[in-house]
């Protein structure tokens, strides 16, 4: 009996820990889902009120389709395959690679266009989306980790 007992609590704390793993591997796609889904909801239903918060302004009717498009299309893209991703193990790892990729060139872009228009106006952007690189980038590494034991168990 004490054997039973005390392999109990062991598979108790690998079950938790594997649960703590896939929530973690997760929650930067969630959180960017989240984010790109707000974006692409306040562009697709109010384009041109959006666009003037951000001190941009459209001079025609084609101004504003191009803005839905760019700004809500697209968006709405990469909210679908990172919601296709989020519940695929397989796309998991995929979802996690590409969202760390369009970050890394989101930063690009910012900090090019920082420094173009000599303007730090959106320089507190680069803070969330600096945090939230790192995080996809342990995610990645916990999600490898996690299908290389995997295969090594069978």
């Amino acid at each position: 009996m004490s054997a039973i007992t005390s392999a109990r609590p062991q598979a108790f704390q690998k079950t938790r820990s594997s649960l703590a793993v896939a929530v973690f591997t997760r929650l930067p796609m969630v959180a960017l889902t989240a984010i790109l889904s707000m974006i692409a909801l306040r562009y697709l239903i109010t384009p041109v009120q959006s666009a003037a918060a951000a001190g941009i302004s459209f001079t025609s009717p084609g101004g504003i389709t191009v803005a839905r498009i760019g700004f809500a299309g697209f968006p709405l893209g990469f909210v679908a395959f990172f919601l296709s991703s989020l519940f695929s193990r397989h796309r998991l790892l995929s979802g996690l690679r590409t969202e760390l990729l369009l970050l890394a060139i989101v930063i690009g872009v910012r900090v090019l266009a920082m420094a173009l228009a000599h303007s730090s106006e959106t320089a507190v952007l680069l803070i969330p989306e600096a945090v939230l690189a790192v995080l996809c980038t342990f995610a990645i590494r916990l999600e490898s980790n996690r299908r290389k034991r995997a295969q090594s168990v069978y």
